[in-house]
């Protein structure tokens, strides 16, 4: 990596994909002089989705770990990072935005990343990537930006492009963000470090925004329709807390799951288990269809043919029909909108500034 010799970059993270684009930045002799995390326990108070500890990369290397006193952070760590006087902040799933305090203690300033099916400055604001999955997008552009006090509103600095199948899961759509940033930050950090670096501002008056999703919003209603239900199944499923449903009181986690057929058991009612297989696999019927259950998770329910799923509550997810309207797209198509730019919010979000689990 081609930067000057007295460089320092701290980096902050405390996920897998966080951590796995460390660890090749290191190969690659990035001068990261401090890594700041959380600990098992500040994770798991906060519900961090996919946390990993990065204390033995930090002792591989050795190379000081800074926990902040909060997730969030406060004055009392401001004042660490104005002591560490950097170069360079890069901020890699850490879930809270950082505190304007701390992003000018680096000379060049923090890079994030942000993307969505439509690239910046759409789509900004709440889980682009589960997003991208429930409204069966086919594609999605991932930037690396500067960071600023706003919601993924700083300059950004470069974007790949990457395909999203009919075969990704959330998990998958992670693997490709991870290749894209580490080929990204390779590409931009010794220009920045150089003052050799363009940016591009993002056109305030464009952009729109993802609601939060909370936990809750995975529950399945089976009157929706295979691509519906089987969307919400991979968009939601590990590191994130699962698509739900509930049997005979008890719910069932429905981890994986694949479009069947829409010719068997057409006269079906949605949500009932109409087979079940020798492998213990088992095909539910939906509103248009059927849908085979591949791995799901419960403490004493088994599938029974004939065996109906419930559904609690009146279908209130932040994605039912009746709150597409407030979302980025409007439309769970993919056809027409996925490959457009030029998709404009339907409705008004309040951005947060934690994220859901």
């Amino acid at each position: 990596m081609n930067v000057p010799s007295d460089s320092s970059i701290v980096y902050v993270g405390c996920t897998a994909p966080a951590r796995d684009v460390l660890e090749t930045l290191l190969e690659h002799d990035a001068p990261i002089t401090e890594i700041v995390s959380i600990d098992p326990e500040m994770a798991s108070k906060h519900g961090v989705c996919g946390y990993a500890s990065f204390a033995d990369i930090a002792d591989e290397h050795d190379i000081p770990i800074y926990y902040p006193s909060t997730y969030s952070m406060n004055d009392e760590d401001v004042a660490h990072f104005r002591e560490l006087d950097t170069d360079l902040m890069i901020v890699n799933g850490w879930q809270r935005l950082i505190p304007e305090s701390v992003l000018k203690t680096a000379t060049y300033g923090a890079l994030g990343n942000h993307g969505s099916a439509f690239g910046l400055p759409k789509g900004r604001g709440r889980s682009p990537l589960n997003w991208s999955l429930i409204e069966d997008r086919d594609r999605f552009l991932l930037s690396v930006i500067t960071l600023d006090p706003g919601a993924d509103s700083g300059d950004i600095v470069t974007t790949r492009k990457f395909d999203i199948t009919d075969h990704d899961t959330i998990e998958t759509l992670y693997y490709k963000v991870t290749m894209c940033m580490k080929e990204m930050l390779l590409e931009v950090v010794g220009p920045i470090l150089r003052e050799q670096q363009e940016y591009e501002t993002q056109r305030e008056d464009e952009a729109t925004y993802y609601p939060k999703r909370n936990p809750e919003d995975g529950e399945i209603h089976w009157g929706d329709g295979t691509t519906e239900v089987h969307n919400l199944v991979r968009a939601v499923a590990d590191p994130y807390p699962g698509a739900f449903t509930f049997a005979d009181g008890e719910r069932v986690m429905i981890w994986d799951a694949r479009p069947f057929s829409s010719d068997l058991e057409p006269r079906a009612e949605a949500g009932t288990v109409v087979e079940v297989f020798w492998t213990g696999d088992f095909v539910v019927a939906t509103a248009d269809g059927t849908l085979l259950v591949t791995e799901y998770e419960a403490d004493s329910w088994k599938p029974t043919v004939g065996a109906t799923f419930e559904s609690r509550g009146d279908n209130d997810r932040v994605d039912s029909v009746d709150h597409q309207h407030n979302l980025t797209s409007g439309s769970s198509s993919s056809g027409s909108t996925a490959n457009s730019n030029t998709d404009s919010n339907t409705g008004t979000i309040t951005v947060e500034t934690d994220v859901d689990a």
